[in-house]
């Protein structure tokens, strides 16, 4: 009879330790999921971080097409690693739901945040930092093209607003002298 309580106490004792390895593992394994996603939420970085250019890859983006079906068409073409996490990473982005059908010429040096707002309408400002409203936008075209499109329109708005400005000035120095 002793012989059996010890075996009932080495396999009761077992079978705890035995399952509290196996929690922790659990915990574990969810920890570190929760960082890599944490983590690589809010510090995105393109698939192509090498010398270069990186690749130009064009992706047509249908209309109604949700982040699922985004994130399959950029994985495919090799410029996002992570569907999972681009799907995160679109659903706590200021572009959510904002994506427009069209044809983009998207980059792997860009970063998913960046494609979102590519595939948006956004471009990039002259200075290079900050991403504004693009003036003209095409469903065909992608950010290259809406660049040259954004660098020319104030330029061709601006010419005619200075002169009349000037013109303005002179006409009313002109009435100044001669009163």
């Amino acid at each position: 009879m002793n012989s059996r309580k010890l075996g009932y106490g080495i396999f009761d004792s077992t079978t705890k330790i035995v399952f509290i390895v196996v929690v922790a593992f659990i915990i574990i394994a969810g920890a570190k999921t929760a960082y890599y996603y944490g983590y690589h939420l809010f510090n995105q970085t393109a698939v192509y971080d090498g010398e270069g250019d990186g690749e130009t890859v064009s992706v047509t983006i249908e209309d109604g097409d949700d982040s699922g079906a985004i994130a399959d068409k950029l994985a495919e073409a090799g410029l996002i690693k992570d569907k999972r996490l681009f799907k995160m990473q679109e659903r706590f982005s200021d572009c959510k739901g904002k994506e427009k059908a069209g044809t983009y010429e998207l980059n792997t040096k860009m970063t998913p945040e960046d494609m979102l707002k590519t595939m948006s309408g956004l471009v990039l400002s002259e200075d290079g930092k900050t991403w504004v409203e693009a003036s003209t936008t095409s469903s065909s075209s992608g950010s290259k093209a809406v660049e040259e499109d954004e660098d020319l329109a104030p330029e061709e708005e601006e010419e005619p607003v200075e002169a009349e400005g000037e013109d303005a000035e002179e006409s009313e120095g002109e009435e100044k002298e001669s009163d």
